[in-house]
């Protein structure tokens, strides 16, 4: 650890690793459990304690809060953390909770969680990630790939959100959302497909088509759950997208939210 990098404010606990290439800002306090990868930069007044990693190039803004202890009354002190992956940003006030038990909090890489946003203990939240102010995950929840959330909105523990989604702001859920989805509504439901995510990430014409056609069967068609699911599979193409909607329905432990489908809230395939 280079100490020009470290301000004289900082303190440091013993046993930190800390990357020569991190800058650590005024105030900053880092735990002794704590490693901290190449090009990172923690904000002042910064907390990060816990058995925590985080990796290379994150920006941790001022005042946010990595790897505390939980907010959970079964938590008997574990020596549990958080692992947050590559590129990832945390804004001014934003906290991340460390794990319980033997497990740890998780978050991937070139995630984007603005101000005040909170991810409880052990939650799973995947890469590309974006939450915006105010947004609160209860403990164990999962996260996709590429989900984006509004402000002001509240999940409860256990839910799983699916690849993709674009959530609504100002909204909450007990139930599980599916992936590429766009949610809205008090109470939240699928009001459509994620048209934009999926151009972003360069899905083709017949994919998104496909996976609009799945959700009409879904929550338009008038069948159940499990006989909709069985046409998506007898009926549409076969493809990975599909079979991992039917996977996400039938996995679901929590059920999944309705739908209020809206043929105006996504394409039907569209110009790539």
């Amino acid at each position: 650890m280079l100490e020009a990098f470290v301000h004289p404010t900082a303190i440091i606990g013993d046993g930190a690793k800390i990357h020569e290439t991190a800058k650590i800002g005024p105030y900053a306090v880092i735990g002794g459990n704590v490693t901290i990868g190449a090009g990172t930069r923690v904000g002042a007044h910064a907390v990060i304690d816990g058995h925590t990693t985080i990796g290379d190039k994150c920006n941790i803004f001022p005042s946010a809060s990595v790897g505390l202890e939980p907010q959970d009354l079964s938590y008997k002190g574990e020596a549990t953390g958080v692992i947050i992956g590559n590129r990832t940003t945390l804004r001014e006030f934003a906290t991340v909770h460390r794990g319980t038990g033997d497990r740890f909090t998780v978050i991937g890489d070139d995630c984007f969680f603005m101000n005040y946003s909170h991810v409880a203990h052990d939650c799973r939240m995947g890469n590309g990630v974006i939450l915006a102010n105010g947004a609160t995950f209860g403990g164990h929840c999962q996260v996709g790939d590429y989900v984006v959330c509004g402000g002001l909105v509240v999940f409860h523990q256990h839910v799983r959100v699916g690849r993709m989604v674009m959530i609504s702001g100002a909204m909450g859920t007990r139930a599980d959302m599916p992936p590429f989805a766009l949610c809205d509504g008090r109470p939240a439901r699928v009001v459509g497909v994620n048209a934009v995510g999926m151009r972003r990430q360069k899905f083709s014409v017949p994919t998104r088509t496909a996976i609009k056609s799945a959700y009409k069967l879904i929550y338009r068609s008038g069948l159940n759950t499990a006989n909709a699911l069985a046409k998506i599979e007898s009926e549409l193409p076969d493809l990975p997208e599909l079979r991992e909607i039917v996977e996400f329905y039938r996995s679901s432990k929590r059920g999944v939210i309705k739908g209020g489908f809206d043929d105006e809230n996504g394409d039907e395939g569209g110009e790539g």
